[in-house]
């Protein structure tokens, strides 16, 4: 069993050989998959929340672009110099956008949202498993914006399917589960998986 450094050295190093066409074609498949059954995204939301994907990450620019044209609401994580932690900041398509922490675009005027107001999550991750296991970069900054919402919000891990693993990801009490994954070749419901395997 590999530890959690390990798997996620492993996936960055795999991640670096996504070429930009093979990653703009997994975000477009990916965004099709939200947005359709089972999960329904703009069904379920008035206001969704995205991350502003790096270079190697899954894009999310076309699930903001198809959530703003049916008239919802984005936000997504950016950096609080005061309070030294993500908070979450609306983003609109006119919005200008700068480089911040760790290099991750962020919106150049901030408008806060309040995690409680977040109707569905969308997340990046290094490594999933089909239980909703969540392996992130291990700062646990979605953990702590994730711990202010409704337990009922859904959760949806997005990521090549390469990076579901087999084996459940070793879990520490205050990582959260994610409920759905979708990749560039299917659905998982994390949240039905752990119903059926529980004892």
């Amino acid at each position: 069993m590999m530890t959690k450094n390990e798997i996620r050295a492993q996936m960055r190093a795999k991640r670096h050989e996504v070429t930009k066409e093979e990653r703009r074609s997994a975000g477009r498949t990916i965004c099709e998959r939200v947005l359709g059954k089972p999960i329904d995204l703009l069904l379920r939301a008035w206001r969704v929340c995205i991350y502003l994907s790096t270079k190697n990450e899954i894009p999310t620019r076309y699930i903001a672009r198809a959530a703003w044209e049916a008239g919802r609401e984005v936000c997504v994580p950016a950096w609080s110099t005061t309070e030294k932690a993500y908070k979450l900041y609306e983003i609109n398509p006119r919005m200008k956008l700068i480089t911040g922490h760790h290099g991750i675009r962020e919106p150049a005027i901030r408008i806060p949202v309040i995690a409680w107001d977040v109707d569905v999550f969308v997340l990046p991750g290094l490594a999933f498993d089909a239980y909703g296991g969540r392996l992130g970069y291990g700062a646990g900054h979605y953990d702590h914006i994730l711990g202010k919402t409704s337990k009922r919000v859904p959760k949806i891990g997005i990521c090549y399917d390469w990076q579901v693993l087999g084996e459940p990801i070793p879990q520490e009490p205050h990582d959260i589960a994610m409920d759905w994954i979708v990749t560039d070749k299917r659905v998982i419901n994390c949240a039905e998986n752990r119903k059926t395997a529980a004892p």
